[in-house]
Protein backbone atom coordinates (compact mmCIF):
# COMPACT_ATOMS: atom_id res chain seq x y z
CA UNK A 1 0.00 0.00 0.00
CA UNK A 2 1.38 3.39 -1.02
CA UNK A 3 1.60 6.06 1.71
CA UNK A 4 -1.21 8.60 1.72
CA UNK A 5 0.21 11.90 0.50
CA UNK A 6 -0.97 14.81 2.67
CA UNK A 7 -0.16 18.41 1.81
CA UNK A 8 -0.66 20.84 4.69
CA UNK A 9 -1.22 24.45 3.68
CA UNK A 10 -0.59 27.42 5.98
CA UNK A 11 -0.21 31.14 5.29
CA UNK A 12 3.03 31.52 7.25
CA UNK A 13 5.00 29.71 9.94
CA UNK A 14 5.41 32.08 12.88
CA UNK A 15 4.95 31.77 16.64
CA UNK A 16 1.21 31.39 17.11
CA UNK A 17 -0.98 28.70 18.60
CA UNK A 18 -2.12 27.41 15.20
CA UNK A 19 1.50 26.82 14.23
CA UNK A 20 2.25 24.88 17.41
CA UNK A 21 -0.76 22.63 16.82
CA UNK A 22 0.32 22.08 13.21
CA UNK A 23 3.79 21.04 14.37
CA UNK A 24 2.29 18.49 16.75
CA UNK A 25 0.42 16.89 13.84
CA UNK A 26 3.50 16.90 11.60
CA UNK A 27 5.68 15.34 14.30
CA UNK A 28 3.13 12.60 14.94
CA UNK A 29 2.25 11.80 11.34
CA UNK A 30 5.88 11.89 10.16
CA UNK A 31 6.52 8.84 12.35
CA UNK A 32 3.69 6.88 10.69
CA UNK A 33 4.75 5.04 7.48
CA UNK A 34 1.17 5.21 6.20
CA UNK A 35 1.58 8.93 5.51
CA UNK A 36 3.89 11.06 3.39
CA UNK A 37 3.84 14.74 4.31
CA UNK A 38 4.38 18.03 2.53
CA UNK A 39 4.15 21.41 4.25
CA UNK A 40 3.37 24.22 1.79
CA UNK A 41 3.94 27.66 3.33
CA UNK A 42 2.48 30.56 1.37
CA UNK A 43 5.04 33.23 2.36
CA UNK A 44 8.61 32.89 3.59
CA UNK A 45 8.96 34.88 6.84
CA UNK A 46 12.70 34.70 7.48
CA UNK A 47 13.79 35.02 11.10
CA UNK A 48 10.15 35.24 12.19
CA UNK A 49 9.90 31.49 11.59
CA UNK A 50 10.92 30.63 15.15
CA UNK A 51 9.60 27.06 14.94
CA UNK A 52 11.26 26.17 11.63
CA UNK A 53 13.78 23.78 13.24
CA UNK A 54 10.94 21.79 14.82
CA UNK A 55 9.60 20.58 11.47
CA UNK A 56 10.47 16.84 11.28
CA UNK A 57 13.11 15.79 8.78
CA UNK A 58 10.66 13.53 6.96
CA UNK A 59 8.39 16.43 6.01
CA UNK A 60 9.04 18.10 2.66
CA UNK A 61 8.80 21.88 3.02
CA UNK A 62 8.08 24.20 0.11
CA UNK A 63 7.53 27.95 0.07
CA UNK A 64 5.07 29.17 -2.53
CA UNK A 65 6.37 32.75 -2.36
CA UNK A 66 9.99 33.31 -1.35
CA UNK A 67 11.42 36.18 -3.43
CA UNK A 68 12.55 39.00 -1.12
CA UNK A 69 10.59 41.84 -2.82
CA UNK A 70 7.37 39.83 -2.54
CA UNK A 71 7.71 38.71 1.07
CA UNK A 72 9.03 42.06 2.37
CA UNK A 73 5.58 43.50 3.12
CA UNK A 74 4.19 40.37 4.88
CA UNK A 75 7.33 40.32 7.03
CA UNK A 76 7.13 44.03 7.87
CA UNK A 77 3.40 43.77 8.54
CA UNK A 78 4.15 41.04 11.08
CA UNK A 79 6.72 43.39 12.66
CA UNK A 80 4.23 46.30 12.50
CA UNK A 81 6.60 48.48 10.51
CA UNK A 82 4.59 49.41 7.44
CA UNK A 83 4.05 52.86 5.95
CA UNK A 84 1.14 53.92 3.76
CA UNK A 85 3.04 54.15 0.45
CA UNK A 86 4.49 50.66 0.71
CA UNK A 87 1.05 49.26 1.58
CA UNK A 88 -0.38 50.80 -1.60
CA UNK A 89 2.48 49.43 -3.72
CA UNK A 90 1.93 46.00 -2.21
CA UNK A 91 -1.82 46.07 -2.79
CA UNK A 92 -1.52 47.12 -6.42
CA UNK A 93 1.50 45.14 -7.58
CA UNK A 94 3.02 42.63 -5.16
CA UNK A 95 -0.15 41.04 -3.81
CA UNK A 96 -1.56 40.03 -7.23
CA UNK A 97 1.79 38.46 -8.09
CA UNK A 98 1.91 36.65 -4.72
CA UNK A 99 -1.56 35.27 -5.30
CA UNK A 100 -0.61 34.05 -8.76
CA UNK A 101 2.48 32.30 -7.41
CA UNK A 102 0.49 30.62 -4.62
CA UNK A 103 -2.12 29.43 -7.11
CA UNK A 104 0.53 28.08 -9.45
CA UNK A 105 2.36 26.38 -6.57
CA UNK A 106 -0.78 24.60 -5.35
CA UNK A 107 -1.62 23.50 -8.88
CA UNK A 108 1.83 21.97 -9.21
CA UNK A 109 1.40 20.17 -5.89
CA UNK A 110 -1.90 18.62 -7.00
CA UNK A 111 -0.17 15.83 -8.93
CA UNK A 112 1.80 14.88 -5.79
CA UNK A 113 -1.06 15.13 -3.28
CA UNK A 114 -3.89 12.81 -2.26
CA UNK A 115 -5.48 15.18 0.30
CA UNK A 116 -4.97 18.91 0.84
CA UNK A 117 -5.23 20.07 4.48
CA UNK A 118 -5.98 23.79 4.70
CA UNK A 119 -4.78 24.25 8.25
CA UNK A 120 -5.71 27.91 8.75
CA UNK A 121 -8.66 27.92 6.32
CA UNK A 122 -7.12 30.66 4.17
CA UNK A 123 -6.58 28.79 0.89
CA UNK A 124 -10.12 28.29 -0.40
CA UNK A 125 -9.76 30.63 -3.39
CA UNK A 126 -6.73 28.60 -4.50
CA UNK A 127 -8.24 25.18 -3.79
CA UNK A 128 -11.65 25.60 -5.40
CA UNK A 129 -10.30 24.58 -8.81
CA UNK A 130 -8.36 21.62 -7.35
CA UNK A 131 -9.93 18.19 -7.78
CA UNK A 132 -8.30 16.49 -4.80
CA UNK A 133 -10.14 15.93 -1.50
CA UNK A 134 -9.83 18.91 0.85
CA UNK A 135 -9.91 19.27 4.65
CA UNK A 136 -10.27 22.59 6.50
CA UNK A 137 -9.39 23.27 10.15
CA UNK A 138 -11.30 25.91 12.13
CA UNK A 139 -9.48 27.31 15.17
CA UNK A 140 -11.73 30.09 16.57
CA UNK A 141 -15.23 30.64 17.87
CA UNK A 142 -17.45 31.27 14.85
CA UNK A 143 -20.08 33.12 16.87
CA UNK A 144 -17.45 35.54 18.14
CA UNK A 145 -16.12 36.03 14.63
CA UNK A 146 -19.67 36.73 13.47
CA UNK A 147 -20.00 39.46 16.10
CA UNK A 148 -16.66 41.01 15.16
CA UNK A 149 -16.85 40.65 11.40
CA UNK A 150 -20.14 39.26 10.10
CA UNK A 151 -19.17 39.76 6.47
CA UNK A 152 -15.98 37.74 6.80
CA UNK A 153 -17.75 34.99 8.74
CA UNK A 154 -20.46 34.67 6.11
CA UNK A 155 -17.75 34.46 3.46
CA UNK A 156 -16.11 31.63 5.41
CA UNK A 157 -19.50 29.92 5.62
CA UNK A 158 -19.96 30.11 1.84
CA UNK A 159 -16.62 28.48 1.17
CA UNK A 160 -16.74 25.70 3.76
CA UNK A 161 -19.15 23.41 1.83
CA UNK A 162 -16.43 23.09 -0.83
CA UNK A 163 -14.31 21.11 1.65
CA UNK A 164 -14.89 17.38 2.10
CA UNK A 165 -14.25 17.62 5.84
CA UNK A 166 -14.37 20.61 8.20
CA UNK A 167 -12.54 20.03 11.48
CA UNK A 168 -13.70 21.90 14.58
CA UNK A 169 -11.36 21.74 17.54
CA UNK A 170 -14.11 21.61 20.18
CA UNK A 171 -17.67 20.35 20.52
CA UNK A 172 -18.83 23.90 21.29
CA UNK A 173 -17.33 25.07 18.01
CA UNK A 174 -19.10 22.31 16.10
CA UNK A 175 -22.39 23.37 17.70
CA UNK A 176 -21.75 26.92 16.52
CA UNK A 177 -20.93 25.69 13.00
CA UNK A 178 -24.08 23.54 12.86
CA UNK A 179 -26.22 26.50 13.88
CA UNK A 180 -24.56 29.07 11.63
CA UNK A 181 -23.95 26.81 8.61
CA UNK A 182 -26.40 23.87 8.70
CA UNK A 183 -25.53 23.01 5.12
CA UNK A 184 -22.20 21.59 6.34
CA UNK A 185 -24.05 18.56 7.72
CA UNK A 186 -21.94 15.41 7.84
CA UNK A 187 -18.77 17.21 6.78
CA UNK A 188 -18.14 18.41 10.34
CA UNK A 189 -15.70 16.59 12.59
CA UNK A 190 -14.38 17.35 16.09
CA UNK A 191 -10.69 16.80 16.73
CA UNK A 192 -9.12 18.09 19.93
CA UNK A 193 -5.66 19.65 19.66
CA UNK A 194 -3.48 16.64 20.58
CA UNK A 195 -0.14 16.51 22.38
CA UNK A 196 2.64 13.96 22.56
CA UNK A 197 2.92 13.55 26.33
CA UNK A 198 6.43 12.05 26.28
CA UNK A 199 7.79 14.88 24.15
CA UNK A 200 5.99 17.48 26.27
CA UNK A 201 7.48 16.16 29.52
CA UNK A 202 10.94 15.96 27.98
CA UNK A 203 10.81 19.60 26.90
CA UNK A 204 9.43 20.62 30.31
CA UNK A 205 12.58 19.14 31.91
CA UNK A 206 14.88 21.47 29.92
CA UNK A 207 15.43 24.21 32.50
CA UNK A 208 16.44 27.65 31.17
CA UNK A 209 19.36 29.64 32.55
CA UNK A 210 17.05 32.21 34.09
CA UNK A 211 16.90 32.54 37.84
CA UNK A 212 13.37 33.94 37.76
CA UNK A 213 12.05 30.43 37.21
CA UNK A 214 13.06 29.60 40.79
CA UNK A 215 10.74 32.26 42.27
CA UNK A 216 7.06 31.61 43.15
CA UNK A 217 4.89 32.88 40.30
CA UNK A 218 1.55 32.72 38.54
CA UNK A 219 1.86 32.18 34.80
CA UNK A 220 -0.03 33.31 31.70
CA UNK A 221 1.12 32.15 28.26
CA UNK A 222 -0.79 34.17 25.67
CA UNK A 223 -0.41 36.41 22.67
CA UNK A 224 -0.48 40.05 23.78
CA UNK A 225 -3.34 41.08 21.52
CA UNK A 226 -6.29 42.58 23.38
CA UNK A 227 -8.59 42.16 20.39
CA UNK A 228 -8.87 38.49 21.38
CA UNK A 229 -7.03 38.03 24.66
CA UNK A 230 -7.86 39.86 27.88
CA UNK A 231 -4.61 40.37 29.78
CA UNK A 232 -5.94 43.73 31.00
CA UNK A 233 -8.53 41.93 33.17
CA UNK A 234 -5.78 39.64 34.46
CA UNK A 235 -3.68 42.67 35.46
CA UNK A 236 -6.64 44.20 37.30
CA UNK A 237 -7.18 40.85 39.05
CA UNK A 238 -3.53 40.65 40.05
CA UNK A 239 -3.70 44.19 41.45
CA UNK A 240 -6.66 43.05 43.59
CA UNK A 241 -4.66 40.04 44.74
CA UNK A 242 -1.94 42.37 45.95
CA UNK A 243 -4.24 44.87 47.65
CA UNK A 244 -6.76 42.50 49.22
CA UNK A 245 -4.91 39.21 49.68
CA UNK A 246 -1.22 40.10 49.73
CA UNK A 247 -0.14 37.13 47.58
CA UNK A 248 3.60 36.52 47.41
CA UNK A 249 3.62 35.13 43.87
CA UNK A 250 4.68 37.40 41.03
CA UNK A 251 2.81 37.35 37.72
CA UNK A 252 4.84 36.13 34.74
CA UNK A 253 3.49 36.61 31.21
CA UNK A 254 5.02 34.72 28.29
CA UNK A 255 4.12 36.08 24.87
CA UNK A 256 4.42 39.07 22.61
CA UNK A 257 2.05 41.16 20.54
CA UNK A 258 0.83 44.58 19.57
CA UNK A 259 -0.80 45.33 22.94
CA UNK A 260 2.36 44.95 25.01
CA UNK A 261 3.04 48.67 25.44
CA UNK A 262 -0.47 49.45 26.66
CA UNK A 263 -0.39 46.44 29.01
CA UNK A 264 2.91 47.58 30.51
CA UNK A 265 1.41 51.04 30.96
CA UNK A 266 -1.65 49.54 32.67
CA UNK A 267 0.57 47.56 35.05
CA UNK A 268 2.36 50.80 35.95
CA UNK A 269 -0.94 52.62 36.51
CA UNK A 270 -2.14 49.80 38.79
CA UNK A 271 1.07 49.95 40.82
CA UNK A 272 2.14 46.39 40.02
CA UNK A 273 4.82 46.99 37.37
CA UNK A 274 7.54 45.72 39.71
CA UNK A 275 5.66 42.45 40.28
CA UNK A 276 4.64 41.68 36.68
CA UNK A 277 7.32 40.17 34.43
CA UNK A 278 6.71 40.36 30.68
CA UNK A 279 9.04 37.55 29.62
CA UNK A 280 8.41 37.95 25.88
CA UNK A 281 8.32 35.06 23.43
CA UNK A 282 9.91 31.84 24.74
CA UNK A 283 10.18 28.98 22.26
CA UNK A 284 10.03 26.40 25.05
CA UNK A 285 7.57 27.64 27.70
CA UNK A 286 7.07 24.21 29.23
CA UNK A 287 9.67 24.43 32.06
CA UNK A 288 7.93 27.65 33.11
CA UNK A 289 4.54 25.92 33.02
CA UNK A 290 5.93 22.97 34.98
CA UNK A 291 7.22 25.19 37.80
CA UNK A 292 4.44 27.75 38.18
CA UNK A 293 2.20 27.78 41.24
CA UNK A 294 -0.86 28.27 39.07
CA UNK A 295 -1.73 28.88 35.41
CA UNK A 296 -4.06 31.72 34.48
CA UNK A 297 -5.71 32.28 31.11
CA UNK A 298 -7.76 35.38 30.32
CA UNK A 299 -9.40 35.83 26.91
CA UNK A 300 -12.48 37.24 25.22
CA UNK A 301 -12.78 34.29 22.85
CA UNK A 302 -10.79 31.23 21.85
CA UNK A 303 -10.94 28.08 19.81
CA UNK A 304 -9.34 25.46 22.04
CA UNK A 305 -6.38 27.09 23.84
CA UNK A 306 -3.52 24.62 23.52
CA UNK A 307 -1.60 26.12 26.42
CA UNK A 308 -4.41 25.09 28.79
CA UNK A 309 -4.21 21.53 27.47
CA UNK A 310 -0.44 21.57 28.02
CA UNK A 311 -1.03 22.83 31.55
CA UNK A 312 -3.42 19.96 32.32
CA UNK A 313 -0.98 17.40 30.92
CA UNK A 314 1.78 18.84 33.10
CA UNK A 315 -0.43 18.59 36.17
CA UNK A 316 -1.10 22.29 36.71
CA UNK A 317 -4.17 23.90 38.23
CA UNK A 318 -5.78 26.54 36.00
CA UNK A 319 -8.04 29.57 36.39
CA UNK A 320 -9.52 30.66 33.05
CA UNK A 321 -12.08 33.00 31.54
CA UNK A 322 -15.27 31.16 30.65
CA UNK A 323 -15.11 32.51 27.11
CA UNK A 324 -16.31 30.95 23.85
CA UNK A 325 -15.01 28.40 22.97
CA UNK A 326 -12.70 25.92 24.66
CA UNK A 327 -11.92 26.70 28.32
CA UNK A 328 -15.19 25.25 29.65
CA UNK A 329 -14.72 22.12 27.54
CA UNK A 330 -11.07 21.66 28.53
CA UNK A 331 -11.82 22.15 32.24
CA UNK A 332 -14.88 19.87 32.17
CA UNK A 333 -17.26 22.64 33.14
CA UNK A 334 -15.22 23.48 36.24
CA UNK A 335 -14.43 19.95 37.43
CA UNK A 336 -10.80 20.21 36.20
CA UNK A 337 -10.10 23.89 36.88
CA UNK A 338 -11.80 27.15 37.81
CA UNK A 339 -13.86 29.19 35.33
CA UNK A 340 -14.68 32.86 35.85
CA UNK A 341 -16.86 35.28 33.85
CA UNK A 342 -15.10 37.12 31.03
CA UNK A 343 -13.88 40.53 32.15
CA UNK A 344 -14.59 39.99 35.85
CA UNK A 345 -11.35 40.91 37.63
CA UNK A 346 -12.83 40.46 41.11
CA UNK A 347 -13.99 36.90 40.36
CA UNK A 348 -10.62 36.13 38.77
CA UNK A 349 -8.74 37.33 41.85
CA UNK A 350 -11.03 35.41 44.20
CA UNK A 351 -10.60 32.18 42.21
CA UNK A 352 -6.81 32.49 42.18
CA UNK A 353 -6.74 33.14 45.91
CA UNK A 354 -8.95 30.12 46.60
CA UNK A 355 -6.72 27.76 44.62
CA UNK A 356 -3.63 29.12 46.37
CA UNK A 357 -5.09 28.72 49.87
CA UNK A 358 -7.78 26.00 49.87
CA UNK A 359 -5.70 22.82 49.77
CA UNK A 360 -8.65 20.42 49.88
CA UNK A 361 -10.35 22.14 46.94
CA UNK A 362 -7.07 22.26 45.03
CA UNK A 363 -6.62 18.50 45.49
CA UNK A 364 -10.18 17.90 44.27
CA UNK A 365 -9.56 19.92 41.11
CA UNK A 366 -6.21 18.22 40.58
CA UNK A 367 -7.97 14.83 40.49
CA UNK A 368 -10.43 16.18 37.93
CA UNK A 369 -7.62 17.69 35.88
CA UNK A 370 -5.75 14.38 35.77
CA UNK A 371 -8.85 12.62 34.44
CA UNK A 372 -9.57 15.36 31.88
CA UNK A 373 -6.02 15.49 30.50
CA UNK A 374 -6.17 12.08 28.82
CA UNK A 375 -8.62 13.34 26.19
CA UNK A 376 -5.87 15.39 24.57
CA UNK A 377 -3.14 12.82 23.88
CA UNK A 378 -2.37 11.19 20.55
CA UNK A 379 -3.15 7.80 22.09
CA UNK A 380 -6.76 8.96 22.40
CA UNK A 381 -7.01 11.00 19.21
CA UNK A 382 -5.07 8.78 16.77
CA UNK A 383 -8.13 6.70 15.70
CA UNK A 384 -10.07 9.87 14.91
CA UNK A 385 -7.11 11.17 12.93
CA UNK A 386 -6.97 7.99 10.88
CA UNK A 387 -10.71 8.19 10.22
CA UNK A 388 -10.26 11.76 9.05
CA UNK A 389 -7.53 11.06 6.51
CA UNK A 390 -7.56 7.35 5.68
CA UNK A 391 -11.35 7.22 5.85
CA UNK A 392 -11.67 10.18 3.49
CA UNK A 393 -9.17 8.63 1.07
CA UNK A 394 -11.13 5.37 1.00
CA UNK A 395 -14.39 7.24 0.50
CA UNK A 396 -12.98 9.10 -2.50
CA UNK A 397 -11.20 6.09 -4.02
Amino acid sequence: MQPLRLTFLITSLRDGGIETVLLEYLQHLAEDPRYRLTLAIASYMGDLEVYRERIPEGVRVCYLVQAAPLVYVPQQRARRRLGGAIKLWDQLLANPLRRWLVQRGIQRLEAETDIFVDFDTCAYSYLRSIGRPKVAFLHFSLEQLMQQNARRTRRIGRMLPAYDRVVCISEAMRAEAEQLFPELGSRLRVLYNPKDLTRLRQRASELPEDGRIEQPYLLAVERLEESQKDISTLLHAYALLQREYGVEEQLYIIGKGGSEAELRQLAAELGIAGLVCFLGFISNPYPWIQRCRLMVHSAKFEGLPTVMIEGLLLGKLIVASDCPTGPREILEGGAAGMLVPVGDASAFASAIHRLLTDEAYARELARGAALAAGRFTFETIAPQLDELFLGLAQEKA
